[in-house]
């Protein structure tokens, strides 16, 4: 897999590593609202100076909107800018929220009663236009331990029906009292361009393979062999890489492959392999048959051509076979997708012996 702008294929439609919501407000897997003085991940570093830098100027805008791809810390990155921007410490001598004054404290509790979170409520998909409304309410609510600002952070914005986002427009236009809008996407393409041109677009980096090689380290006491295949699976998408390491998937990898093999020499059966790939989310498997075509066709196209045509053209063939399953997984109207495995692995064992 390429080390750079590869996005890894979620199993079972995960997209940004969420847990489930603690006291209405959703969390990555690491770094929640209860870390002291709030955080925000290493290569996030340049962007988070520009957000300081504005609010020491008073310049904030009322409303952003951060993109980036999904399994980087966004989420952890929207909740350090809430966090900060509530924080009652003087912001000329800190970079950080202080972990110490009240509003931190409840931040530390895992709730602040001045940051709503608007994200699709269990079971569905999209925003709806009722949980929009509820922005206004928010707002105008008072607390003896509140602040004056008010943040709303939505997420995904991508999730904003119609109704919904021009519901969310009216407050865009018209900022109830002093409130701070916060919307996280994996790009502003599917927004309506009137909510992107009320919000400051600010495109959040994801990490070198470097980057989430040294961040995985931090995290596992795996040797560094396991963390570099690890970090290549998911290069630029940090949290992904982790929890593949954590479910032990480059180990059973480097296992699929080697009955792969043996599948194509005729010494295991498609059953005995798919029956293999159950114990991991199908998206595995297939996302490394897709690397392996891949790798083989690069390897034959540098060899005489009368010699690998054939070969060349059968690998391709079975390419566009994973390419559909895999749009397929994307779909919840697929209903097996074992059954669309098994397919391919048939397929699989159909190429001549090779390298």
């Amino acid at each position: 897999m390429s080390q750079t702008g590869a996005v890894y294929i979620h199993p079972q439609g995960q997209r940004d590593g969420h847990a489930k919501p603690m006291n209405g407000m959703t969390n990555e897997p690491t770094g929640n609202l209860t870390s002291a003085g709030g955080s925000h991940y290493p290569w996030h570093s340049p962007t988070w100076q520009q957000i300081v830098n504005q609010q020491r100027r008073g310049r904030l805008a009322h409303a952003y909107l951060f993109t980036g791809l999904p399994d980087t810390g966004r989420h952890q990155f929207v909740i350090s800018v809430a966090h900060y921007v509530l924080c009652e410490a003087d912001k000329s001598a800190h970079n950080e929220a202080c972990g110490q004054c009240r509003q931190c404290l409840l931040f530390a509790k895992g709730y602040h009663p001045d940051v709503l979170q608007v994200q699709p409520e269990d079971g569905s998909r999209a925003i709806k236009i009722d949980q929009v409304r509820q922005i206004a309410d928010h707002v105008q609510q008072t607390s003896n331990q509140a602040s004056a600002t008010k943040v709303i952070i939505i997420q995904p914005a991508e999730a904003l029906g119609t109704a919904a986002a021009n519901s969310l427009l009216k407050s865009l236009e018209e900022p109830p009292g002093k409130a701070l809008f916060l919307l996280i996407a994996d790009s502003g393409d599917c927004l309506l361009a009137t909510i992107r041109s009320r919000c400051q677009n600010v495109s959040l980096p994801s990490p070198s393979f470097s980057d989430t090689q040294a961040w995985l380290a931090t995290m596992s006491a795996a040797d560094s062999d396991t963390l570099a295949s690890a970090a290549a699976l998911a290069p630029q998408q940090p949290f992904a890489a982790l929890r593949m390491l954590e479910e032990g998937v480059p180990a059973w990898r480097e296992i699929l492959t080697e009955k792969l093999t043996s599948l194509r020499q005729g010494e295991e059966s498609v059953t005995e392999v798919a029956r293999f790939c159950e114990k991991q989310p199908v998206a595995h498997a297939i996302n490394l048959m897709t690397e392996l075509c891949t790798h083989q066709v690069r390897s034959l196209a540098v060899e005489p051509q009368g010699r690998t045509s054939a070969q060349i053209r059968q690998l391709l063939k079975l390419q566009r076979e994973i390419y559909r399953v895999s749009a397929q997984q994307e779909s919840t109207s697929n209903p097996n997708l074992l059954m669309s495995l098994e397919y391919l692995l048939s397929q699989w064992q159909e190429l001549p012996p090779g390298r």
